[in-house]
């Protein structure tokens, strides 16, 4: 089963998985590392990589479902890919991670990509869909 850590900045990661435990309940194998205005990049890549211990610790492959690339927690979870069997995503949402939570028994790559064509083709506006797309 593949790991998963939600790393954002600040509580945005802390809210999703509490929406999420609210629609699927508890879940295994899934943790946030929020990144705090006091972390140092050294501090913050440590909370990551206990993170990714605690969620994987056999190494056998976890995903890193992150705010925004760019950022801190992308370029400290991009970072941590080079070392391990780490996937990283980017634009964390509630539909990814339950799409991420239903599949996660599948091989990383598979994974992240599903993970990502969900994202994308969840996103949709009311001029679409009323058009009938």
């Amino acid at each position: 089963m593949i790991g998963i850590v939600v790393a954002t900045h600040g509580e945005f990661g802390n809210s999703l998985l509490s929406t999420l435990r609210m629609i699927l309940g508890e879940s295994p194998a899934l943790v946030s590392a929020p990144l705090e205005a006091e972390d140092s990049m050294e501090t913050y890549q440590a909370k990551v990589e206990k993170a990714l211990a605690a969620v994987d610790p056999a190494g056998e492959g976890a995903l890193v479902l992150v705010d925004m690339l760019g950022g801190t927690p992308f370029n400290v979870a991009l970072a941590l890919a080079t070392r391990r069997k780490v996937g990283v995503l980017t634009g964390v949402n509630l539909p990814m991670l339950i799409k991420a939570l239903s599949h996660r028994e599948e091989d990383l790559e598979k994974l992240c990509c599903e993970v990502r064509d969900a994202a994308r083709d969840g996103i949709v506006t009311s001029v679409e869909l009323l058009k009938g797309r």
